[in-house]
């Protein structure tokens, strides 16, 4: 989040991962529009920052290096998005920052690697 804040993209966090044993709140999750699968980060590459000029809205899901596990739901999720046929519309499965930070970089023209 830090590194993407540092490039100054308009990006935000789906609350898919908020665990709760709670019926009550899974039901006005459901109610609120939350859908279990949903990747976990939606980013917004304007035509001014895009290498190729062409805007892009980024969906990575984002897993552990050692140890995440893909769920069938993120998977169906990952197909329909890529499945739009639009160049402007991608997204992944990043295992860790680093590989978020390689995904969303190889679509900016301009890229701070300094992390501070």
């Amino acid at each position: 989040m830090q590194w993407l804040e540092l490039q100054g993209l308009k990006f935000t966090s789906v609350p898919n991962s908020t665990f709760t044993k709670s019926w009550k709140q899974k039901s006005a999750n459901t109610a609120q529009g939350l859908r279990a699968g949903f990747p976990d980060l939606i980013v917004l590459i304007p035509p001014a920052r895009a290498k190729d000029g062409i805007s892009r809205l980024l969906a990575p899901e984002m897993k552990r290096i050692k140890g995440g596990v893909v769920s069938p739901q993120q998977r169906e999720w990952i197909a329909a998005l890529n499945a739009l046929g639009s160049v402007n519309i991608d997204s992944v499965v990043a295992h860790g920052s680093e590989e978020a930070i390689e995904y969303i970089s190889s679509f900016l023209k301009d890229v701070s690697t300094s992390p501070f």
